[in-house]
């Protein structure tokens, strides 16, 4: 199991500040332990409620500040001492049944801190991950990373809406409304555009950022293939500080912090 938090800070000098960054992990050690799930409960990704997050205890064991409060009572005394108002924006958490959390922190400061970072669930169906866990945290990685770089927007062709692709095959069709083609050219035309696109923004169908003779699709077979059982991306998560309306303008500079257990 793995969470994330976004912390906002309003310069990036803050946001460099140790006691800035020594918050931030221990909000998401906080996230971490926010919901304890049950043998019944389904793995999945799920969005904290920033509320509860706010409310939970926390100790802060930092040289130059030492207290055991709320995250909210945490993030207020931080934001005095460094003279700046601190945002709380976003928290995730995510966990598998069989298989493992992988993360990876872009432009990171120190372990578990960043400007970008992305999280997947690996499953392992039918197998013991122990024999191949190494393995499985070095692909794991990978994938993270190339999740961060790659910046997919879905996990696979099915979870595409029908929406979205009637709305990219509308741009196709303006794009072509011009040409003279017979029309069984062009339905092929915008087929092939389709499948081009998918391979853009559909993270099993992307060519993996390592190595761009392989898609990320056949490297997860191959990783099947060596553990001896499927395994497969449940879900994935990728998230850049300052990207979304929760973070104002006033409050953009910000860490990324994950923990896992």
């Amino acid at each position: 199991m793995a969470s994330i938090i976004e912390l906002n800070s309003e310069t990036d000098f803050v946001a460099r500040n140790e006691i800035f960054q020594h918050l931030a992990s221990r909000v998401a050690c906080a996230a971490l332990s926010l919901y304890e799930p049950s043998e019944e409960s389904e793995p999945d990704k799920m969005k904290l409620d920033l509320g509860l997050l706010r409310d939970m205890p926390i100790r802060l064991d930092h040289p130059k500040l030492s207290c055991d409060t709320t995250v909210q009572e945490a993030i207020k005394v931080t934001a005095s001492i460094m003279g700046e108002n601190l945002k709380l924006t976003r928290a995730f958490r995510m966990s598998t049944k069989c298989g493992l959390v992988s993360s990876y922190l872009h432009a990171s400061p120190q372990p578990g801190l960043g400007k970008t970072a992305a999280l997947l669930t690996l499953n392992v169906n039918g197998g013991s991950i122990e024999p191949f866990g190494e393995l499985l945290s070095t692909v794991g990685e990978s994938l993270a990373m190339h999740i961060v770089a790659a910046r997919p927007l879905f996990l696979n062709k099915e979870s595409v809406t029908e929406d979205v692709w009637e709305r990219e095959k509308g741009i196709i069709l303006s794009q072509v409304a011009d040409s003279k083609k017979p029309e069984k050219i062009l339905e092929k035309m915008v087929e092939g555009r389709l499948r081009k696109y998918a391979e853009e923004v559909v993270l099993l169908e992307q060519r993996f950022a390592m190595n761009d003779k392989i898609t990320v699709r056949e490297v997860v077979e191959d990783l099947s293939k060596k553990v001896g059982c499927l395994v497969d991306v449940g879900c994935y998560l990728r998230m850049e500080v300052g990207e979304t309306a929760e973070s104002d303008e006033s409050s953009t500079p910000a860490m990324v912090a994950a923990q896992a257990s």
